[in-house]
């Protein structure tokens, strides 16, 4: 079943979105609270059979009639499913969000830290620092400038 078809049968079925919260209810009424992974989560049944929908590919589709391939939530609380949070992002802007990635690695040939950026994939060097907080703050200002959504 596609994304779509499981919006389309959420909404047959019952289930409410408000856009001010961001809350979903199912068709008793009641706050769908389900997390998978962080992120809320519908359960669909057709026939015995389960379907899974995340809440905020549901919010989306009630407030803009589409399905999109990938939804950001802006301040990077998963279950913060508001409209005003949510954004259609491709696979790439979506991982700008990874906190993991420091931007920057210390090279012990050196001793030195090395900054870089990948954006469109290609990587741009940011240069060679002394410190690890220099590095970082190179890392940060080219994020502002290149991963601007």
């Amino acid at each position: 079943m596609t994304r779509l078809e499981k919006c389309k049968l959420a909404i047959e079925k019952g289930y409410t979105y408000d856009p001010e919260t961001g809350f979903i209810y199912g068709c008793r009424k009641k706050q769908i609270t389900r997390n998978t992974n962080g992120y809320i989560q519908m359960l669909l049944y057709v026939n015995k059979k389960q379907y899974k929908l995340f809440g905020h590919q549901f919010a989306w589709y009630c407030e803009h009639k589409e399905c999109v391939e990938m939804l950001d939530h802006i301040n990077r609380i998963k279950t913060d499913n508001r409209i005003c949070n949510l954004r259609a992002v491709t696979n790439q802007q979506n991982q700008f969000n990874l906190s993991k990635a420091k931007g920057y690695t210390f090279i012990k040939k050196y001793n030195k830290y090395q900054s870089q950026i990948k954006t469109n994939q290609k990587i741009k060097y940011l240069g060679w620092f002394n410190t690890e907080e220099e590095a970082r703050q190179a890392y940060l200002a080219a994020k502002q400038i290149y991963h601007v959504i």
